[in-house]
This record gives structure tokens, sequence and C-alpha cells, in this order.
């Protein structure tokens, strides 16, 4: 059996969300148009099974209220922390933090413009 995970992030603006992600090296997989707004999935890997899929908020709102606001707390593990970080830091990411020690690994933190926060730790 094979499992498959997508974790759906709901934000104002999915190109913008998007662009943040691909330049830290998210692959983008796949855009399309759901109504007036854009969805896009994305992947650590494009052959791996696990992916970001980002929704307009707006058409969460009017389609499924109830979860229109949750908001996921994810970490990515990387083995290469100081490149990510370096990439982080460049792909328009409103807060980078430092890379620090936690539970005997290296982390940081990032944030979107839409105060949505993802980390990074070391593998």
């Amino acid at each position: 059996m094979t499992f498959n995970m997508c974790t759906n992030l709901y934000v104002k603006d999915v190109n913008s969300i998007a662009s943040i992600f691909k330049a830290i090296g998210l692959a983008e997989l796949h855009r399309e148009k759901v109504g007036e707004s854009d969805t896009v999935i994305l992947a650590p890997l494009v052959e791996g099974n696990a992916r970001l899929q980002l929704w307009d908020i707006e058409f969460i709102r009017s389609t499924s209220p109830e979860v229109a606001d949750d908001k996921p707390s994810l970490l990515f593990t990387v083995d290469n922390i100081e490149e990510i970080h370096e990439k982080a830091k460049n792909s328009g990411a409103s807060v980078v933090s430092d890379i620090q020690e936690h539970m005997g690994k290296q982390s940081f933190y990032f944030a979107t413009p839409e105060e949505q926060y993802f980390a990074f730790m070391q593998a």
C-alpha cells in the first residue's frame, strides 16, 4: 500500500506564496484555475509522496468556511540546512531566523508576508 500526503495551505496571494516556496527549492507540480482563483501544488521532490497545495483563502471561505482559518504547522527536514537557509533569506520571506541548535540538530524558521510560519530542521 502506498500513502501520499497533501497539506492544504490557505493564502491570500497564491502566486506570491508559491514563488517563495519555489525559491527555497520546492518544485511546482501542477497549477490550475478554480473559479476565479489559482491553486498550486508544490513538492520537495517531484517523485516524492509529500505535497503542499496552495489555495486562495477567499475561495475556501466560500466553499468550506469551517476550515478557512486553519493553519498547519509544517517542519521540513533537510540534509543541507545552510543551503536552504540561504535560499530562504533570498526567497521573499518576510522573516528568516538565524540557524539555531534545537534537540541536538540545527534548525530555523521563516514566515511568509501573510504571517504563516514554517520550519526547517537538519535531518
